[in-house]
């Protein structure tokens, strides 16, 4: 991986959580954690922190996706809970008033949808194992490969019409032209690797486990020449 934490386009969420000083209090989820500079349209990008304990919480400010960086954690909702590893996210939805333990030291990252509307609430586990179905590759006109096979599991869909959606991918590889992110995507790799080139010739190569997100308004490309398969939350507005 290629640490990019200032580049207007692809950011190392990991690598900038790490140049933070992220506060380890009792309010992890509110105002204990640090908002990250990054531009992803009606989205906050978060970072936290947990030493260990357990708290209550209740998410009014959007329908927010967590990951964990390290550690573990343990979500508990309706009578329910569910945990969290390395590498594994859940959604939480606008409204849901939860519980949250951790027994040891644990890095969250977040992205909040701010626009979400109001619904009954819940906690999604995005399931990394889930059965996926064929999806849509890239526009041939955009391909300087051959045309990828591609496979997605949406697990969530706020209540817009679905603006912000968490699920898993997968793609054979293939290489495109740089195109204009009218949406912003958060990725967390769980297999492969891809390297981004953005308009200004910057460079930068994820691979598995890396956590980072595409900004909205980036133009960039992308050249993968193995599978990949990732965790995404995407904020893509409205036509």
């Amino acid at each position: 991986m290629d640490t990019i934490t200032d580049c207007p386009t692809f950011i190392d969420l990991a690598a900038m959580a790490a140049g933070q000083s992220l506060a380890t209090g009792s309010d992890p989820f509110g105002s204990d954690a640090q908002s990250l500079p990054v531009r992803a349209g009606p989205c906050e990008i978060f970072a936290t922190a947990i030493a260990t304990g357990e708290g209550r919480y209740s998410e009014i400010g959007g329908d927010t996706m967590i990951l964990a960086l390290d550690g573990a954690l343990v979500l508990g909702c309706e009578g329910r809970e569910i945990a969290l590893a390395k590498g594994q996210s859940a959604v939480i939805a606008r409204g849901t008033a939860f519980s949250w333990r951790a027994d040891a030291p644990v890095t969250l990252i977040g992205m909040r949808y701010t626009d979400a509307p109001q619904g009954d609430g819940g906690i999604v586990a995005i399931d990394n194992g889930a059965t996926l179905a064929p999806s849509n590759p890239p526009a041939d006109e955009v391909l300087l490969s051959e045309k990828p096979s591609c496979r997605s599991n949406n697990q969530f869909a706020s209540l817009d019409d679905g603006q912000f959606k968490c699920g898993i991918w997968d793609s054979t590889p293939y290489t495109r032209v740089p195109i204009l992110f009218r949406h912003t995507e958060l990725m967390h790799l769980l297999a492969g690797k891809v390297t981004f080139t953005d308009a200004a010739g910057r460079t930068a190569t994820f691979g598995k486990g890396d956590t980072f997100i595409i900004e909205q308004g980036a133009r960039c490309s992308w050249d993968s020449r193995e599978d990949v398969a990732k965790i995404y939350g995407t904020f893509k507005p409205a036509d």
